[in-house]
């Protein structure tokens, strides 16, 4: 029998499909690797560093890295009391986003929604920093340190702005942030039926017409 290694979901069935036949009834271990276009790689071994834990087999007791992955709410987001971080911010902000041609108001709240601008923070995932880059895309735009500030909203920025400039929209952009940019391109360029994008999306616009009126 040929041994699987990995299969490239894009090259294969849509991601909703074969996360449903990924169910708890598979024994053995999977593992999940995003690339830095978005398409998601399975394999039942670590392959590197750059594969986390999907689901994992009745004798695996580690938890999964990736475990509250497209279960997220956005519900308890909310725009900070104190303006002290925003504040604290706002020139890197105003920085990035006049060097990429992008409004503050939008990075203020990709950030508000990734991290509530907390510079250390941390998600079940690996994304780290204010704008909660994944390795691959820390790697990607050449990033050193992903909880340094200035690395982390240059790199945010910069890819908000490549994917604005394929996607169009916003929320077609917001959607490639959160999703990855190659969910997108498989759903038709269309923001994929994930509740935890469609909530990230309307979350993070909220945030961006709050903060047009109040930077």
């Amino acid at each position: 029998m040929k041994k699987w290694t990995f299969y490239k979901l894009a090259r294969i069935i849509p991601s909703l499909l074969l996360v449903s036949l990924l169910s708890n009834r598979v024994a053995a271990d999977i593992y999940m690797y995003i690339d830095i276009n978005g398409d998601q790689f399975f394999s039942q071994t670590k392959v590197n560093d750059d594969y986390r834990l999907l689901l994992r087999s009745k004798g695996n007791k580690s938890s999964g890295s990736f475990k509250n992955w497209k279960e997220k709410s956005y519900t308890n987001i909310t725009i900070p009391n104190s303006k002290e971080l925003q504040n604290r911010y706002h020139p890197l902000i105003v920085r990035a986003a006049n060097r990429y041609q992008l409004e503050p108001a939008f990075i203020h709240a990709v950030i508000t929604a990734e991290s509530s601008y907390r510079r250390t923070a941390v998600s079940s995932s690996g994304a780290k920093g204010l704008m909660q880059l994944m390795p691959v895309t820390a790697k990607r735009f050449a990033v050193s340190d992903p909880f340094d500030p200035q690395q982390s909203i240059d790199a945010g920025t910069e890819y908000l702005y490549k994917l604005l400039k394929e996607f169009k929209t916003k929320k077609l952009a917001l959607a490639a942030y959160n999703a990855g940019e190659g969910t997108v391109r498989r759903y038709n360029k269309q923001i994929p039926p994930y509740p935890e994008t469609q909530a990230y999306v309307s979350k993070v616009m909220g945030f961006y017409q709050y903060y047009k009126g109040n930077l």
